[in-house]
């Protein structure tokens, strides 16, 4: 019924694997420091005006820097609806509201220059390594930015997180297109990357935490990123982003050798990683862990809660609209499990995964419900899903888009079935 993911890519002749010259790692370099210059230019000027020239000079960025599947309606209503979004945060919205943001943005404002930071940041990892703090670690990836470029105001962060959307966007699609062997009928392979690519430039909650000064979007890239360079075995690479990446949240190796089990199709290792975090919780919680954390597998997909009228407030419209979205998804991906067999070896591995990302989301959850001694019960999840789930949020868009291309097999066999009774046992739908 279904062809291999890698087959169909090769045979299909849908996706265009030529590079112009424009597309080169250095013109991309090139353009983005001509971009940063600019930037420089203009921000001290009028704050709005430099904002505005940034996004609009990022469309050709976006082209220059990456290779894409032959699907102009994603990409280009993706990138403008995404880029007209984050223009309304950039006006709407302070980066700046909650204790992370705060502390994140009070090193921009007391360190002068990025030579009084460094060594700071040094002296802190070197010294306090075992628990090292994410503050001076994410200061290590925004602090030449805003220094280089004499940005005292935190609304720039809103620049860098923008670059590393696409950047998470764009890794996503090339280990979708090089890595994903699960399978899919050949003439489906465009709308999977279609609905991946789109589902990510608009997510609202891409759009939300690319908005303000927070780490989350650069885990996120971080996570799919280490994954790729274990891919290709540049494990040195992988090390030193690796501990990066640890430094900014301590799970990272959760979820970031979950997107390598997914690419490298490893069923069974994941499957002893989830067995060995459900021992792990089991010990430490007890088997209200193991709830919890199947509860939450399904939360990932449904939060904000669609359910809850006051999610459906003006300020948590477009995240519910989001989750809506994925609720239907999750029902129509069981659905496709009982019925095709061809989907049960990728949707079985996406619960290893999830329901493994779970147990430590509900691990760290314990940890700090107990530390404020509050109590601890069915439900409790102890932290703002919104920042947990982005991690995953590539993830949860693969499986969406795998679910809804694999869905147009229900019309296809309804129309079978009519033919069929219509005397055409033959004809194909």
């Amino acid at each position: 019924m279904g062809a291999k993911f890698k087959t169909a890519v090769t045979t299909a002749g849908t996706i265009n694997l030529s590079r112009s010259p424009l597309q080169h790692p250095l013109a991309a370099a090139l353009y983005l420091v001509m971009l940063l210059m600019l930037g420089k230019l203009l921000f001290p000027l009028d704050e709005q005006l430099g904002m505005v020239a940034f996004f609009a000079l990022m469309i050709p960025f976006f082209f220059f820097l990456l290779r894409w599947p032959n699907t102009p309606g994603a990409l280009y209503g993706g990138i403008c609806i995404m880029l007209l979004g984050k223009l309304v945060y950039a006006i709407t919205t302070n980066p700046v509201t909650g204790p992370d943001e705060i502390h994140y943005y009070e090193q921009v404002s007391t360190f002068d220059q990025l030579s009084d930071f460094m060594p700071y940041a040094w002296n802190h990892i070197m010294t306090q390594w075992a628990n090292v703090s994410a503050y001076p670690m994410f200061g290590l990836l925004y602090m030449p930015f805003f220094k280089w470029l004499a940005f005292q105001d935190p609304l720039p962060i809103i620049m860098l997180n923008s670059v590393l959307l696409i950047l998470i966007v764009n890794q996503t699609y090339r280990l979708n297109e090089s890595r994903f062997n699960y399978q899919m009928e050949r003439e489906q392979v465009t709308r999977f990357h279609s609905i991946v690519i789109l589902g990510l430039l608009v997510s609202p909650s891409f759009m939300l935490m690319s908005s303000v000064f927070a780490k989350d979007v650069t885990c996120a890239l971080l996570g799919i990123y280490c994954a790729g360079l274990l891919l290709r075995r540049k494990y040195l690479l992988f090390i030193l982003l690796l501990l990066y990446s640890t430094g900014l949240r301590d799970y990272s190796l959760v979820y970031t050798f979950g997107y390598f089990f997914l690419y490298a199709n490893k069923i069974r290792t994941a499957v002893v990683v989830m067995c060995l975090a459900m021992g792990i919780l089991v010990m430490q919680i007890g088997p209200l862990g193991l709830i919890n954390s199947s509860l939450l597998t399904f939360y990932l997909f449904i939060s904000p809660n669609p359910i809850k009228f006051s999610n459906w407030d003006i300020t948590y419209l477009f995240r519910t609209l989001e989750a809506l979205f994925m609720s239907i998804g999750l029902i129509i991906s069981i659905l496709n499990f009982i019925r095709f067999k061809e989907t049960r070896p990728f949707y079985a591995m996406v619960f290893t995964l999830l329901f493994t990302y779970a147990c430590t989301l509900v691990l760290v959850g314990y940890v700090t419900v107990t530390g404020r001694d509050l109590d601890y019960g069915v439900g409790t999840i102890g932290d703002n899903m919104v920042r947990k789930k982005l991690p995953v949020l590539p993830l949860l868009y693969i499986v969406q888009a795998y679910t809804f291309v694999w869905a147009r097999k229900w019309f296809q066999f309804s129309g079978k079935t009519s033919l069929k009774r219509k005397g055409a046992p033959y004809a194909r739908p």
